[in-house]
Formats: C-alpha cells, structure tokens, sequence
C-alpha cells in the first residue's frame, strides 16, 4: 500500500471512481479491497457456492474497471455494486443445474435471518416478473395456481371450490410449474417464497 498517495486510504469512493476513471491501477485496488468482502458475502449468501460467488464478484469488479465511465461518482455507488452483482448472480443462478438446492438452501437461511436491502429489491423485481408471467398462463390453471400459491389452500380445497377434481388439481399446478420454469429465469419461482 506504500505506492498509494498519502491521502488515498482515506479518499471517499467517489474520489475513487474518479481517479478509476482515469486509469488510476492504485485507486481501483484499494476501490476492490474496499468493496470485495461485502460483495462476496452478499453472493455466496444468494449462491451458496465459493466459486460462483468468487466468479460474479470478479465479473462485477471487471466491469468496475472496464466500464468505469458508466459509474456516477456521486450517486451511490454501493447500490450500484449491488445492482451490477445482483445481475451476475441472477445469470449463474438461472444456468445452473443446482438451482434447487441454491432455492432451498436460501430458505432455510431465511427463516432465522430477515432478507437485506438488497435482497428485498431482488425478490421485488422477480415477484414482478413473476406476476407478469402468471398473468399469461390458460384461465383455469392460473386460479389453480393463484389459489394454492396465494391462498395457500389444499388440493382438496381447490377442488371443491373449482368444481374439479384433485387430479386435475395437481395436473394444472404441475403444468403451471412447468410452464413458469420453462419460459423465464428458474429463480423467480421462488421469489413469493420469502420476504413477505
């Protein structure tokens, strides 16, 4: 840290992103030693995995530097590691073949610790996409849906007030299931799951 100016230690990140937007090797280093830890707690907290969340943090502080000139120096620039990390970690989670246990592996956590900021404004776009989603499935297995993941109401229950039998219950739910999978990133299906 010798080769850092005298007044770099205590330079503000916007004092950083400026002289990482003229190429400055030494604020960028300091910028990461800064940020990393939080950022990678952040993604192995989503991703549950070391490397997954070593390669978003990388990805995140690359663009850092390669695209600097994007940065706003005087917004917050901690939302937008957070944002830009938050998009690396939507594209590992949504390629990889372990996605279920990503999914239950963050509830079990969530049920002895609150969500983050951060976290709530993920859950918040996926519901959002979510939501848009389950508005374009066939009428009936739309209700069957919404009343199980909404009303949280039984097979039998849905059965009954639909008029149908359980079969065809558990038909709509799985085809629904099916469906969201299939047309749009794996993890908004948990989504409605936690932070409510």
């Amino acid at each position: 840290m010798d080769q850092f100016y005298p007044d770099m230690q205590s330079a503000d990140d916007e004092a950083l992103v400026l002289r990482i937007q003229q190429g400055d090797n030494d604020a960028f280093t300091l910028f990461y030693e800064r940020h990393r830890t939080s950022m990678y707690l952040s993604a192995y907290h989503l991703l549950k995995d070391e490397d997954n969340a070593n390669d978003a943090v990388q990805e995140l502080f690359m663009k850092v530097w390669q695209s600097s000139e994007q940065i706003n120096p005087t917004s917050n620039i901690k939302g937008y590691l957070y944002t830009v990390l938050r998009n690396r970690i939507l594209s590992n989670m949504n390629r990889s073949k372990y996605f279920d246990e990503y999914v239950n592996s963050y509830l079990a956590f969530e049920q002895h610790h609150p969500c983050s900021t951060e976290e709530t404004v993920l859950v918040r776009e996926l519901q959002h996409i979510l939501e848009e989603k389950i508005e374009k499935l066939p009428p009936k297995m739309r209700e069957v849906y919404e009343l199980s993941w909404n009303n949280q109401l039984s097979n039998k229950e849905i059965a009954e007030r639909l008029n149908i039998s359980e079969g065809t219950v558990k038909q709509h739910k799985h085809q629904a299931m099916r469906i969201l999978r299939s047309k749009f990133p794996r993890l908004v299906i948990f989504a409605m799951l936690f932070c409510n």
